[in-house]
């Protein structure tokens, strides 16, 4: 009867305990997903910007590691039942905690692995379990609207974010349903609701408005709020296309044909010129820079100004790469409460009057309409990239304009009053904004070869506009690719210096392909670190079709982040570093007949002399290197991990004959009659009900083993219910 000691459990146990993990616990890993990220956004917002962590990863690494320990749990079961086996699970934990946190990159992920399993016990021995995932839910709820509506958080614009009201919306239905009905029968099981979550995980953002027309009033008007407010929730994945801040990371992006902008317009979106070869007439259509933020830079407007007077500029030479335009921008899908207008923008007004900051108070709902009055700057014409280059007359120790002065000029340019723009006082505060290097010369984590290679690239240059063009030039020999990654940090994004350096620096000399995010910081970051002051503008760039159309479509493909370098005395100019796109000369109007050779051939000449791009082989072997140190580590927890089950199974299997052999006569009966019992349960293929009779036991067992085990049953009987 001794051998029989260590043998499996019995079926029916067994498949209740793989019924308990993968039901129980489904409940379980929605709610403590959706309480790491809330309590995670919480913390990331009381450090701020102290403290980089990328929250997608920590939270999916988090929750791996939570299924895995509840895993190990279940197998330790099967072996052994004791209340602390949930404890053993610190050992693979700390061991692997401690392998990752040597490295630094991954000791956000060593935090989540060790978080994880204390999670993990905490929820083991909780008392009132599922009622505290049945109130707590709602607190959930409240916690997260709240961080939506209040802080600006949870906006959809990440997948994360998705993922979490899904991961509500199911736990929400179930608990409601087992408040209101309780566990009566015909109730919807908890599978129901995560199949109505793996539906809503897949709506797409509609691409066109959805038709209330027919609903009228206020349910109307609820109607459309609604249907946006959950087109916003629910949105696209969290590296989608589309307009955003300068939290953007540089990460992986998939595109999208979602509906942002509708552009209306009384101009021919096309320009008509003579080409210089053939002497026919040509159509070169429009390129629309769209800033977000910014609002009228009436600064710029003032340089501007100044640039064309210091170079004696009329009317008739201004026309030739410069005019002033007209348009309407309507929101569609878009939630921000950034203004977004054209790029020069001189006059912007909305239903409520004038618009004075590039920010609103409040996020802009669908329908919101901005009507634009703005410069538009051919800055691809030859004769103002000479002026740029070769400006005339003396620029050192000018006298600038009165403001009656700009005006009169104003109005004998463009025929347009300057007090519609700006006033005497204000144009006075324009005249001293003389800190451009300090607002936007910060340098701060550009590296020793990233400054080494802008020098490198510019030395020749005489003038810091042929540097930042050269710049430029330099960058588009860089592959286009939207499967990028971002900076060393995961979290750099382009809200500070520091984030646009790391970003820049792993680009420029590792990866070497990006899209635009990587493009603008390596040429922000490289322009200051030759002392030419430079800025990042976000928005989109949208070309225009040949053909006239009452209005015109942006989609979030036409998303765009370009520079901006301010060059001295002539102020603000746009370039296009983006290899993906047109430079501003190969759209430019041609309105000009007489071109510079000289001038033409200057940046020609110093491009070839730019330096090659560097080699990034031995970074991609430094990735392969961390790659197989990750599977190392990988490889030293499984391995602790079955040396633990293997050290736990003979633990138990030893402590059960150490047990068997200190027990008493009638205690060895009990044990072995346990034991056959299962053994019979699991040889036998005939579906088995126990009624509590050994003797249903023993017609499962083989002939020739049934005498014996009719001995010990009867034995078993007379220790039960015999007196000797």
């Amino acid at each position: 009867m001794k051998a029989i000691l260590g043998l499996s459990s019995e079926k029916i146990l067994m498949k209740e305990r793989v019924a308990a993990l993968f039901a129980v616990e489904k409940k379980l890993h929605l709610f403590v997903f959706a309480l790491i990220t809330i309590c995670l956004e919480i913390f990331l917002l009381v450090k701020g910007d102290s403290y980089d962590l990328n929250r997608g990863s920590f939270v999916l690494t988090f929750i791996l590691f939570f299924f895995l320990y509840a895993v190990l749990e279940f197998i330790l079961h099967g072996i052994v039942e004791n209340k602390a086996i949930p404890l053993f699970s610190l050992i693979p934990a700390v061991l692997m905690f401690f392998l990752l946190k040597v490295n630094e990159k991954w000791s956000d992920i060593a935090i989540a692995v060790l978080l994880a399993v204390v999670v993990r016990i905490i929820f083991d021995y909780l008392p009132f379990r599922d009622k505290v995932i049945l109130f707590g839910t709602f607190v959930l709820d409240g916690s997260a609207l709240y961080l939506r509506m209040y802080w600006t958080a949870f906006w959809g614009d990440k997948l994360l974010d998705k993922l979490l009201f899904v991961a509500l919306v199911v736990l929400t239905l179930s608990s409601i349903q087992h408040i209101i009905w309780g566990r009566k029968e015909g109730g919807f099981p908890f599978n129901f609701f995560l199949l109505l979550g793996c539906f809503l995980i897949f709506i797409p953002m509609n691409r066109d408005p959805i038709d209330w027309s027919r609903l009228e009033g206020v349910f109307g008007n609820a109607a459309d709020a609604t249907a946006y407010y959950l087109c916003s929730v629910i949105g696209d994945s969290e590296y989608t296309v589309g307009y955003g801040s300068f939290n953007a990371t540089g990460s992986r992006i998939s595109n999208s044909d979602k509906l942002q902008l509708v552009l209306e317009s009384v101009e021919r979106p096309y320009f008509v010129y003579t080409d210089a070869e053939t002497g026919k007439k040509m159509k070169m259509r429009r390129v629309l820079y769209l800033a977000g933020g910014k609002g009228v830079d009436g600064k710029a407007l003032v340089e501007w100004l100044q640039f064309l007077k210091d170079n004696d500029i009329d009317k008739e030479e201004a026309e030739m790469f410069s005019q002033i335009s007209k348009l309407d921008v309507e929101y569609v899908y878009l939630d921000t409460a950034d203004e977004i207008a054209p790029a020069g923008a001189l006059v912007l007004t909305n239903q409520d009057g004038f618009i004075e900051k590039g920010r609103s108070d409040d996020r802009h709902r669908k329908g919101y309409k901005i009507k634009a009055k703005y410069l538009d700057i051919d800055y691809g014409s030859p004769l103002l990239v000479e002026l740029f280059q070769n400006p005339k007359g003396s620029l050192i120790d000018r006298e600038p304009m009165t403001y009656q002065e700009a005006s009169e000029y104003y109005l004998s340019l463009y025929n347009q009053d300057l007090k519609d723009v700006m006033n005497a006082s204000e144009y006075e505060e324009y005249l001293k904004q003389t800190d451009m290097y300090q607002i936007y010369g910060d340098t701060e984590g550009v590296s020793d070869r990233m400054e080494k290679l802008a020098s490198d690239i510019t030395a020749k240059a005489d003038n810091d506009y042929l540097r930042a063009k050269l710049i430029e030039i330099y960058l588009r020999q860089y592959t286009y690719n939207t499967k990028a990654v971002g900076g060393h940090n995961p979290d750099s994004d382009m809200s500070t210096s520091k984030g646009m350096a790391d970003i820049a620096d792993r680009f420029l000399f590792e990866t070497e392909s990006g899209y635009c995010v990587h493009y603008t910081s390596s040429m922000v970051m490289m322009l200051r670190s030759i002392g030419i002051p430079a800025r990042a503008v976000i928005g989109y760039r949208y070309s225009f079709p040949f053909e006239i159309q009452e209005n015109y479509v942006v989609e979030a493909n036409c998303a765009h982040v370009w520079p901006e370098a301010y060059i001295e005395n002539v102020g603000w100019i746009p370039f296009e570093p983006t290899s993906a796109y047109s430079t501003a000369g190969m759209y430019s109007w041609h309105r000009n007949e007489t071109i510079d050779p000289e001038t033409e051939n200057e940046i020609q000449l110093e491009v070839q002399d730019l330096p090659d791009i560097p080699e990034g082989a031995e970074q991609q072997e430094t990735y392969k290197n961390e790659g197989l140190q990750l599977i190392k580590i990988i490889g030293i927890v499984i391995l602790s991990i079955v040396l633990l089950i293997l050290v736990i199974w003979a633990g138990a299997i030893l402590a059960r004959r150490i047990i068997y052999k200190l027990a008493s006569p009638e205690k060895k009966i009990r044990i072995d009659v346990e034991m056959t019992k299962a053994r019979l349960i699991k040889e036998s293929d005939k579906e088995f009900k126990d009624r509590g009779l050994l003797s249903d036991y023993l017609k499962l067992a083989p002939e020739e083993e049934q005498e014996e085990i009719k001995q010990l049953f009867d034995s078993y009987y007379k220790v039960v219910y015999g007196n000797d």
